[in-house]
């Protein structure tokens, strides 16, 4: 009567103890840490696909357009959803309206003159 040995989790918990829990089916890992190592999967990945915007220093007008039309195209590509999208566009706003004030070469705009009613 022989009974085909139960593969063990290869998760090692340190340099010399490995977890001694069975496998799953079809995986190396036993339940717990199979999704423990799913869930640090989805942390990298959600870090790296957040690390595209945080990459681009945003130093001038130009910068923040092409900021602008990245968040467009992954927001359009369905990398982004709609809230994230949002917030990185209010704040590229914010940066926009910083270098309006900050780096017009023109000097101080004009103020508009209040428009004065026309009879009484």
């Amino acid at each position: 009567m022989g009974t085909s040995p139960v593969p063990l989790c290869q998760h090692w918990m340190d340099n010399t103890t490995r977890c001694a829990s069975p496998a799953m089916r079809l995986t190396q890992y036993c339940y717990s840490h199979h999704r423990e190592r799913a869930r640090q999967r989805r942390k990298i990945a959600e870090q790296t696909r957040q690390r595209w915007f945080e990459s681009a220093p945003l130093e001038d007008a130009a910068s923040v357009q092409r900021a602008l039309m990245q968040v467009m195209s992954r927001l359009v590509s369905g990398d982004i959803d709609h809230k994230q999208a949002g917030q990185i566009l209010y704040q590229l706003q914010t940066a926009s309206l910083n270098f309006d004030r900050e780096f017009d070469e023109r000097g101080p705009r004009p103020q508009k003159e209040e428009r004065k009613k026309k009879g009484r």
